[in-house]
């Protein structure tokens, strides 16, 4: 693999990362939730809460579940989706909430009436960074794809 991109919560050592992206992640449920006029929460006031999840070995998850262990409890995992499109459908029939990338909930909202409540916490606000580890060792059509996605040599 040549490049990639990642999250900036990911350790890369020996890469290069550059950020080109917000990436903040948001919850999400159903108008009707109890929870669903709420401006802001932290994850500390949701984990009581039934959650709708992406399936073993999504990245994405995985970093929730861990922030989750952190602030004191695994999530309640009702259901595991394979995509956020999925999971927003679930979200929407009041399967349980949901977190997602800001851009995922708003694809979704209008489609899915769903509800967006900001996730006030510091582990939320990520970037999304394109990443390699020699600028000069990358194939020309990447280092293009690089360049036009907002990649800068700066090795």
């Amino acid at each position: 693999v040549e490049a990639g991109v990642v999250s900036d919560a990911v350790e890369a050592p020996g890469l290069r990362l550059e950020p080109v992206e917000r990436d903040h992640l948001v919850l999400i449920m159903a108008p009707e939730h109890r929870l669903a006029g709420a401006r802001a929460l932290r994850l500390a006031d949701v984990l009581h809460e039934a959650f709708v999840g992406l399936t073993h070995g999504s990245a994405l998850q995985d970093y929730i579940d861990a922030q989750a262990r952190d602030a004191g409890r695994a999530l309640a995992l009702r259901i595991r989706m394979t995509t956020f499109t999925g999971l927003c459908e679930m979200v929407a029939h009041g399967v349980g909430i949901g977190i997602v990338p800001q851009n995922v909930a708003s694809r979704n909202r209008r489609r899915h009436g769903l509800r967006t409540i900001a996730l006030d916490e510091p582990w939320a606000r990520r970037q999304l960074c394109l990443c390699w580890k020699d600028w000069d060792s990358l194939a020309a059509p990447m280092r293009s794809l690089l360049s036009h996605l907002g990649g800068t040599r700066q090795d």
